[in-house]
């Protein structure tokens, strides 16, 4: 409720949030058609960033670089290609395509995501719970199989990064059911599967660090010289298309009532684009550090901060997307 208050004094312009050497470096945005991912795409392009449009449907993609290519004296440096988060085998494709054009890649920002509030059981087609399959494993499957062009990016001065758009519904998972995530031997909830893997992204992203070289300093700053970083997001509430599997009159009432409190999507943007630009981001924050929609770096849940629970992850995470247990990013 009081969100509009706390972030009262960022500028409602994300383009003004931006770090100052965005010109000429090279954006992986997920989920770039709709919402934040759409903010954070075009505001990357026209500040001259190259960015690529990772989405599902690539004629849509291709439809919004054509639309702001119309107002552009010069075309923007903007490519449409296809990933769609709910096969693991796209996500493969993607990565290996991306990684054929030997480029270097400043950050992946890992923004698609889903959110079921009808409640309906669903699955993807590699038959994992769908919140648990497209907003975690997909995602972090992306991230490693990146990490070639991340590395080539990256220095120890200036990191390459991964930007998890994540969550404070995190909060709501206190322990990740290693032997469960599928919920076939409890209740299903929708919040609790989108909690939980919520809380699987920061968990992954704090493992990921520390194999990268990142330890936490006693004075809550960080040590080693790792050329790759990770950053979640809590972009705060915002007006989406969540309600659209609801009934007509409820998304009718939540764009009228919700629309008051919720944040735009353009506000929503300013925090992913903090952690994706801004040298202050990676500087005195810890390790992995998480955002919320102020541009302020805070403690997330407890649980998230279970080092021992998110190496467990990693090795179960590994199994499952068919890694080796030596994977190393």
């Amino acid at each position: 409720m009081l969100q509009r208050w706390h972030t009262r004094h960022l500028p409602t312009d994300p383009a003004e949030v931006l770090g100052p050497d965005v010109k000429g470096k090279t954006f992986i945005v997920t989920g770039p058609t709709s919402g934040i991912g759409t903010t954070t795409a075009e505001t990357l392009a026209r500040a001259g960033a190259r960015v690529v449009l990772a989405c599902r449907t690539v004629k849509r993609g291709q439809a919004l670089i054509d639309s702001w290519n119309s107002t552009q004296s010069e075309p923007l440096r903007c490519e449409a290609m296809h990933l769609d988060l709910d096969s693991l085998d796209s996500v493969r494709t993607f990565a290996s395509a991306f990684l054929a054009k030997g480029e270097p890649l400043h950050c992946l920002l890992n923004n698609a995501g889903v959110f079921d509030m009808s409640g309906a059981f669903n699955r993807t087609k590699d038959g994992h719970e769908s919140h648990y399959g497209t907003n975690f494993l997909a995602p972090a499957l992306l991230s490693l199989l990146l990490m070639p062009s991340l590395k080539l990016a990256g220095t120890a001065s200036a990191p390459a990064r991964v930007v998890f758009v994540c969550s404070k519904l995190h909060q709501f998972c206190r322990r990740l059911p290693l032997d469960d995530l599928g919920f076939e031997r409890r209740s299903y909830g929708a919040r609790a599967a989108y909690a939980q893997s919520k809380l699987a992204e920061i968990q992954f992203t704090r493992e990921l660090e520390r194999r990268l070289g990142v330890m936490d300093g006693e004075d809550g700053s960080v040590r080693g010289d790792a050329t790759v970083r990770c950053v979640t997001v809590h972009p705060g509430n915002i007006v989406t298309g969540v309600v659209r599997t609801l009934p007509y009159v409820v998304q009718v009432a939540y764009k009228i009532i919700m629309s008051r409190v919720l944040l735009t999507p353009s506000e929503g943007a300013r925090a992913s684009l903090y952690a994706a630009t801004r040298g202050e981001a990676l500087t005195g924050t810890g390790r992995a550090p998480y955002f919320t929609s102020e541009c302020v770096a805070k403690s997330p849940s407890p649980p998230a901060l279970d080092d021992e629970a998110a190496a467990k992850l990693w090795d179960a995470t590994l199994a499952t997307l068919g890694l080796p247990k030596d994977f190393k990013p």
